[in-house]
């Protein structure tokens, strides 16, 4: 028996709380559940060094126990937050959330039109299972990997 539950949330320390909102919020259509300003001095506890405060953003599809997304930026951070140098391609020890649709197509325009940086077209896999499944991959705003996964006929 494990010593933990499931992963109750993923969170990317943004540059742009509000950009990151655009693409989670708006493209993916994830609701806001939590929006507020964390101050000092437990920022500064959290983050391990010092700052002024955090924005933590938690967004949700369908649940609040598992599955949800986190946004934190930091603000006024001493010293600042590094700055990783942005990846095209897949590397080695690189998280990806994947985050399941049943509407890929739908979003597809979407993406498209916002200019996301896709990595990988939908492409159809062929795994033993008694489904469909259609994968793509793409980075959101800040360069974090999106696995979106369709299952089900196109």
């Amino acid at each position: 028996m494990a010593l933990t539950a499931p992963v109750s949330r993923t969170t990317i320390f943004t540059r742009d709380a509000d950009r990151a909102l655009g693409f989670y919020r708006d493209l993916l259509e994830m609701e806001v559940w939590i929006d507020t300003l964390i101050p000092n001095p437990g920022a500064s506890a959290i983050l391990g060094q010092p700052c002024e405060s955090m924005r933590i953003i938690v967004l949700r599809a369908d649940d609040t126990t598992i599955g949800n997304i986190g946004l934190a930026e930091v603000h006024g951070a001493n010293p600042p937050l590094e700055d990783p140098t942005p990846a095209t391609k897949v590397r080695f020890g690189e998280p990806c959330m994947v985050i399941r649709t049943d509407h890929l197509k739908a979003l597809l325009p979407k993406l498209d039109a916002a200019g996301v940086h896709v990595i990988s077209p939908p492409t159809k896999l062929e795994l033993p299972l008694p489904e469909e499944v259609w994968e793509m991959f793409l980075r959101d705003p800040d360069g974090t990997m999106i696995n979106l996964s369709h299952h089900g006929p196109w």
